[in-house]
């Protein structure tokens, strides 16, 4: 019956550390959950603002195209004309100096070819 005994009583510290080894895995196990949660949620809102930063890029990319385009084609009109310029500058000169009015009329087509690129 001391052997019985004995044996009755391994068995419950045995059993009693098990349940403790499980009790710490359980409590683990719960923290590393809410860690998860947390961390999925974090990572959601940042995705979500990456988003938003992206949509806004391509938004201000898109408006902002036209205008680029027109000025790449004015930079271009600049540079024949001041090819031209270097090339003939006192005929271009006296053309202008002769001619304001159509000068003033060419200056007014760039205009509004700028404003309608817009």
């Amino acid at each position: 019956m001391i052997m019985n005994q004995n044996v009755v009583t391994i068995q419950l510290d045995s059993i009693l550390w098990l349940l403790i080894l499980v009790g710490i895995l359980v409590s683990i196990g719960i923290i590393v959950s809410i860690y998860k949660f947390i961390a999925y949620r974090r990572i959601s809102i940042v995705s979500k603002k990456i988003d938003y930063l992206v949509e806004d890029l391509i938004y201000k990319t898109e408006y902002l195209t036209p205008a680029v385009e027109s000025i790449v084609k004015l930079s271009n009109y600049i540079d024949i004309i001041e090819g031209v310029v270097k090339q003939n500058a006192e005929s271009v000169l006296k053309y202008v100096t002769e001619n304001k009015e159509s000068a003033v009329k060419i200056s007014k087509q760039l205009k509004e070819v700028i404003r309608e690129k817009k």
